[in-house]
């Protein structure tokens, strides 16, 4: 299976369209995790309904940057266990390990949770919470979840 996660920091720029649509021309992923879309269900179905995917769940609260999109073809069996507009942070490191009581065998969870597992990871004056990277650090371990990195610029996105 091939499965693609990106954070594309909004689906709106052409560039980042024609990116997408090569990635998934030449990749060929049976999934599609794309974070950070910035476009409801109607603006990603004009300008990416013609993906080669079947199945889809595109998620965008109002008035918010955001918006999270997963496709996925028909030969793919995925059965969604959970889907809220907004999670915090704490309540999602025990969703992960109360889903973990249900998988048998190996599992993947993707995506940007906005958290850390060093402090050298975060680019900022303010100081990371130990605790925050405390409390990831101890979701990771009890969920038997590893990080394996990531393809591109290491700090993409700042306040300025």
């Amino acid at each position: 299976m091939r499965l693609l996660s990106w954070n594309y920091q909004g689906l709106g720029n052409p560039w980042t369209g024609r990116s997408l649509r090569k990635i998934v021309r030449e990749q060929a992923p049976n999934m599609c995790f794309l974070m950070e879309t910035r476009l409801d269900k109607g603006g990603f179905e004009k300008l990416y309904g013609e993906l080669p995917y079947q199945n889809k769940i595109i998620v965008k609260k109002p008035d918010s940057g955001g918006g999270l999109a997963l496709l996925w073809k028909d030969d793919i069996r995925m059965d969604l266990i959970n889907f809220t507009n907004n999670h915090q942070k704490h309540k999602y490191w025990e969703l992960l390990n109360h889903l973990k009581s249900f998988m048998e065998g190996p599992w993947l969870c993707i995506g940007d949770f906005n958290a850390f597992l060093q402090s050298s990871e975060k680019l900022s004056k303010r100081l990371a919470q130990v605790s925050q990277v405390e409390d990831f650090r101890a979701a990771m371990e009890e969920c038997h979840l590893e990080d394996l990195g990531f393809k591109g610029y290491h700090y993409t996105w700042n306040k300025k």
